[in-house]
């Protein structure tokens, strides 16, 4: 009787959980940027992304089951070089990287489509400017003529040059040290440039009295940036099923990111994996609801234009996009509708346009 008994539980348990066409796959493998700031508890990565916060949140588990997929994080150094190799050779089968990585990589063909994004509008993302503090440079404007170390090819290159050309100054006008953000640090604390552009790292620099800011924090954002999250066509044809489920969670762990409510356990999380912990609250000012909007919309199909024109200006590509390879960069929009639907947020987030997003995914 008691075998009968469990047997039957184990029966209405199978039951209740919904039931999938396809095999899931052993792992899902989730590349990462590496971000200097990120902390490494018992030596290895955790990262600040979804990804780990759905984690941390129990969603993968919540998704899949204990016993579903293993969730794979691998974290790549550099301007997104090596992630978009990886997406090619076939050793992910996800992405996260910033807008002007993946305008790179899909131009070069990386077999891949962008699934969602995160993107903030007007909030968020600290971007500075420093000088050392005995620096005669007192404003933007004094940049002209100087070196500046930026690595290019990443979003805080983007967003230096656009902060040059509201003050009238174009690329040609100063010198880019090309460096990684270590090596940026390491010319501008040996006085081999005269200037430094980048996010929480520069802020550290302030707090031990080794760099000034130029302005303010807020001059330096843009009207729309954007990360986005790939999955391969390999992938996302072998598994469309899993494919879904990850970009539930994904959204799942958006929309709980994005509650106000959930600002402190937001920040707590970020802190805990941040060398700069003391920053964070700073990084993360504003619209937390904006700052994690999802939505492949009008904009940000427009934001990814303004990359591509970007990329091209500035020689970080050769390949000519026009619009109609550009929407193919993106999956079908009913993978997220059909998570939003599921999850019941439906108008949570406002959506830009719909004409032109409709089309997404299609050639």
């Amino acid at each position: 009787m008691k075998a009968l008994f469990s047997s039957t539980l184990l029966l209405l348990a199978a039951a209740a959980l919904p039931v999938f066409a396809e095999d899931l796959p052993q792992t899902i493998r989730f590349g990462e940027m590496a971000i200097p700031f990120v902390k490494e508890p018992e030596g290895k990565l955790s990262g600040t992304s979804l990804v780990a916060l759905a984690g941390q949140l129990g969603y993968w588990d919540e998704e899949f089951g204990p016993q579903g997929p293993k969730i794979v994080q691998t974290f790549y150094a550099g301007t997104g070089i090596a992630e978009n190799e990886a997406l090619a050779q076939g050793d992910l089968d996800f992405a996260n990287c910033g807008g002007i990585p993946i305008v790179i990589g899909l131009t070069g063909k990386v077999p891949a489509k962008i699934v969602l994004v995160k993107r903030s509008v007007g909030a968020g993302n600290v971007t500075d400017i420093a000088v050392r503090p005995d620096s005669p440079i007192k404003t933007v404007d004094d940049l002209r003529g100087k070196r500046i170390a930026i690595h290019k090819g990443t979003n805080y290159y983007q967003i230096l040059i656009l902060v040059l050309k509201r003050h009238g100054i174009e690329e040609k006008d100063v010198t880019i040290a090309n460096l990684s953000t270590p090596e940026a640090l390491a010319a501008f604390n040996a006085g081999a440039v005269d200037a430094v552009f980048g996010g929480v790292n520069i802020l550290a620099l302030e707090a031990q009295g080794k760099a000034r800011l130029l302005e303010s924090p807020d001059d330096h954002k843009q009207e729309a940036s954007t990360w986005g999250t790939l999955v391969t066509d390999r992938f996302e044809k072998a598994h469309p099923e899993t494919t879904g489920r990850v970009i539930k969670v994904l959204v799942k762990t958006a929309a709980w990111a994005s509650r106000e409510e959930n600002r402190a356990p937001l920040l707590a999380f970020l802190q805990a994996r941040s060398a700069g912990a003391a920053f964070v609250p700073r990084e993360f000012e504003g619209p937390l609801k904006e700052r994690f909007n999802p939505l492949l919309d009008d904009l940000s199909l427009q934001t990814f234009r303004d990359g591509i024109a970007f990329a091209a200006e500035h020689k970080l590509v050769k390949a000519k996009v026009d619009e109609a390879v550009l929407r193919t960069w993106f999956i079908k929009p009913d993978y997220q509708r059909q998570a939003i639907k599921d999850l019941g947020l439906d108008g949570y987030w406002t959506l830009v346009g719909e004409g032109q997003s409709a089309s997404l995914g299609k050639n």
